[in-house]
């Protein structure tokens, strides 16, 4: 009885400090993402594409998101989930991959028109 009660607080403790460290990388990742982000380059179906010309993102720290990806600037609301930006609350809902999240580079995949696309952009500094 011993063993298994110490074995319980061992596993919670544990996962105490794992939720701890996923909700601050969580954090960082979010603070990260906020502000303008500009396509350099975008690919669907593996192949370069000139159809997302002039996109971009801009994420607001309220979960507020401006983005031209329908064709005009329209404001979505989105959330941050793990690896995942959804995108909702507009023309196009969308789930984005977040491939790669750094200073200035963001590369995002999902599934548009039953097409799959990968955008990488890069942030634009005031």
């Amino acid at each position: 009885m011993k063993l298994l009660l110490a074995t319980l607080k061992t596993g919670l403790l544990l996962g105490i400090f794992v939720c701890a460290a996923c909700s601050s990388n969580n954090e960082e990742q979010e603070a990260a993402l906020l502000g303008r982000w500009e396509i350099q380059e975008a690919f669907r179906s593996g192949e370069v594409t000139t159809t997302l010309a002039g996109m971009f993102f801009e994420f607001e720290p309220d979960g507020q998101l401006l983005t031209n990806i329908a064709g005009s600037d329209e404001n979505y609301a989105y959330e941050l989930d793990g690896d995942h930006i959804l995108q909702r609350e507009g023309t196009i809902e969308a789930d984005y991959a977040i491939e790669e999240l750094a200073d200035n580079r963001l590369v995002l995949t999902t599934n548009l028109g039953n097409k799959p696309f990968r955008i990488v952009l890069k942030k634009k500094m005031e």
